[in-house]
Formats: C-alpha cells, structure tokens, sequence
C-alpha cells in the first residue's frame, strides 16, 4: 500500500508495519475519501487492481476526476462496488474470495488493494438502542466482514484500507472521540491514522497509531485539489 504522504510511507516501512488491516478516520469533511482514493490511485500507477467499495449515496466523481486526470488510463484497475444496505456488505466481502480466484489464482492476481468507504456507515444506520437483539446480530456482521478481511490480507498478500467515522465515548465526566466500531475494530485494525483540521484552512494533523504497541505519532499535510502533498 502506497500513502499519499510520503513521510507515512517512510516511517512505515522502516518500522515493517505494511501487515493487518489499517483504517482511516475522523470528522465529515477532513478529507478521509480523499486519501483513499490517493492510495488507491498509487496502487493502480503500478499495475495492480484495485476493489473500492463505496457505500455512500453519491460517488465523489468530481474528485475522481481531479485525482485521476493525469493517470486516465489507471481508471481501467479501479473497480467500484456499491453495497446497498449493511447485509448486501456482508454477503459482497464474503464473495470477495471467489472473486480473487477467477481473475487468477492463490498465488497470482492482480488485485492488490481492498477499500471500504465507509465500512461503519450502513452498520451505524441499522443499530437501534431499543432492539439490542439487532445490535447483537450487526456487531457479530462487523466482526464477521473484518475477520474475512484480515484472512484475505494474510492468505493472498491483499492490502486493507477500511474508512471509518468517528463516535464520542463518555469516561467519567469527559467525552473523547474513537473511530467507531468499539471494540471490534480495535481488536481488527493494526494500524490507524486520525486526520483533523488545524487552524490553517487546508492543513490536516494526521495522528498515526499503532495498536499493538500503543504508539501515535503525528504528522503534518497540505490538502489541496489534488489531494495530500
């Protein structure tokens, strides 16, 4: 997985992280689709299909565009997918082996990179404080669609990038802001990177944070129309 901002990608590398599920978070409008799509355009660059599952009403076409007008010809290794509902995601990632398997084989194909834009969107949309039964049922779907994620990873070298949207948890009498998914998703995901805004319009701190060893780091970008510099 190639990163829009090199600094990450050095600092990934020289510590033998590219491994597991990584995911990207934070508030509407920070910019999270924007540095999807920047990865997923770096991937095609080298010849590598890339599945990108949106799960929003309107793909940002526009941005498609300003991202790929240079690289027109990578449009052809960006497949899109659009799960209409939580169950439709469910069933789609499940497939996703068999899909690996009829464009090569265990050893060889061509698909490199998975993307889920937003993997909690249609999961938030189903939970119900007041049918825990259901919530129940979506929490074991989540933990279901990640555990297959992580085995494609593992068993076929495929890079996971999962984009996620922020909650606010109560401890004690303060609020804080985790990705959401709770539990489910910090057991999952390796690897993290929170983007927030700063006081400069068009700069973004992104904090990235190692699960396993409970480290963050933070780094500085510029988001311009043509994405993190």
């Amino acid at each position: 997985m190639i990163f829009p901002v090199s600094r990450l990608n050095t600092y990934i590398k020289n510590r033998s992280l590219y491994t597991g599920i990584f995911s990207v978070w934070g508030a509407f409008g920070v910019g999270k689709t924007t540095f999807a799509l920047q990865t997923a355009l770096e991937t095609t660059k080298v010849g590598n299909q890339v599945l990108y599952l949106y799960t929003k009403p309107n793909l940002p076409f526009l941005k498609i565009r300003n991202l790929f007008r240079n690289n027109i010809e990578c449009l052809d290794k960006f497949i899109v997918i659009y799960p209409i509902d939580f169950n439709d995601l469910t069933k789609i990632i499940f497939n996703l082996e068999f899909l690996i398997l009829t464009n090569g084989n265990e050893k060889k194909h061509s698909y490199k990179l998975i993307v889920i834009d937003s993997l909690t969107d249609l999961y938030r949309i189903g939970l119900n404080r007041e049918r825990k039964a259901i919530n129940y049922d979506l929490n074991y779907q989540l933990n279901q669609i990640l555990a297959n994620l992580s085995h494609l990873n593992k068993r076929y070298n495929i890079d996971v990038l999962i984009i996620n949207e922020t909650t606010k948890r109560r401890i004690n009498d303060h609020f804080i802001e985790k990705q959401s998914g709770g539990k489910v998703m910090e057991y999952w995901v390796s690897m993290s990177f929170k983007i927030e805004r700063t006081n400069k319009k068009n700069t973004r701190n992104i904090f990235l944070e190692e699960n396993i060893e409970n480290k963050r780091i933070h780094f500085e970008s510029t988001l311009t129309e043509s994405g993190f510099l």
